[in-house]
């Protein structure tokens, strides 16, 4: 299976999340950057009452996005909520303590809102219990001590799986991110959504190393995974359709035209190709001196920018000649 091949399975379609709970549709979007709008969607806290699949959906949110200040202020009174409840109680079903998505959910939120140490001993606790208590489902206990790595606790179990173990690390290693790749690949056929945004996290962190140059010297096979790369790299550009920090207002960055592409294009290839230059005439053919937009004379590379008005195969043809 090729790289495009594996990057297609690799997809959580909308009407998938829209069947999902909140705290586990939180859960998927977590690790696919790419899918945040799911991610903001679930996130939805109202009141200190609310249902711990929604606490544990904003605590994705937030480990995603800490500046939220609307939404830290209601987490936190939706955790000291929480921790007014009883957990393994006597003739009562577990739930919230054996929800192992909703336990990490909700430490990484307190990890990203600095909850004092003092105010999350009740759920170090709960943790401690809970991975006893799934000590025998090896996925459900992992995630939990996860969760208990999040507020500061030293996890008892080694994380086996691992793709778990790559897509939560933040400086993984050559060796983790290859044998992450193997399992990944082994996996790729799995049609739940929990285990697609898994490969998904995986195959990104892959993705992104395999595709990391060094910041000078690229050749121009790396200019063109540069180029390439652009398409997902946009994915994070500023576009905000509402307020997410306090007293800001929402920026939209438009594109309008070519020259803006071209200014894009400039700040990115520039630290990386030291004698790109802009907008410099070709030797006269004919009656023409004909300029390009971009140029990296090490590289005898050209790189010219059109930017389409119109939809349909006449507009795309045009610009194709």
């Amino acid at each position: 299976m090729n790289l495009g091949d594996l990057d297609a399975t690799l997809v959580i379609e909308p009407s998938v999340y829209r069947a999902l709970p909140p705290h586990v549709a939180a859960f998927c979007s977590y690790l696919v950057h790419s899918d945040r709008k799911w991610l903001e969607q679930h996130a939805t806290l109202t009141g200190d009452g609310q249902p711990y699949q929604q606490v544990a959906a904003a605590g994705y949110a937030l480990a995603r996005d800490p500046s939220r200040d609307g939404l830290v202020s209601v987490f936190n009174g939706a955790f000291e909520h929480l921790s007014g409840r009883t957990f393994f109680a006597n003739g009562r079903t577990p739930r919230f303590e054996v929800d192992s998505i909703a336990l990490l959910g909700v430490a990484l939120g307190v990890s990203a809102t600095s909850i004092p140490q003092a105010a999350i001993e009740w759920f170090a606790d709960l943790l401690r219990r809970s991975s006893e208590t799934l000590h025998g489902d090896q996925w459900q206990c992992e995630l939990v001590e996860l969760a208990r790595g999040a507020i500061g606790e030293k996890p008892n179990v080694l994380i086996e799986d691992k793709r778990l173990r790559l897509a939560f690390s933040e400086k993984p290693s050559n060796v983790e991110r290859q044998d992450a790749w193997a399992e990944m690949v082994l996996c790729c056929g799995d049609k739940d959504a929990i285990q697609i945004a898994l490969n998904r996290a995986v195959f990104n962190k892959c993705a992104v190393s395999l595709a990391s140059l060094p910041i000078s010297g690229a050749g121009v096979t790396g200019l063109i995974s540069i180029l390439e790369g652009l398409v997902q790299s946009m994915s994070h550009w500023t576009y905000e359709t509402s307020q997410r920090v306090k007293n800001v207002t929402p920026q939209q960055w438009e594109i309008d035209h070519e020259y803006h592409v071209q200014n894009l294009l400039w700040t990115l290839l520039r630290p990386v190709f030291s004698d790109l230059v802009d907008e410099q005439s070709l030797s006269k053919v004919g009656h023409k001196t004909p300029r390009y937009d971009l140029g990296i004379p090490s590289l005898g590379a050209i790189i010219e920018v059109k930017f389409m008005r119109k939809a349909g195969s006449v507009a795309c043809r045009k610009i194709t000649e």
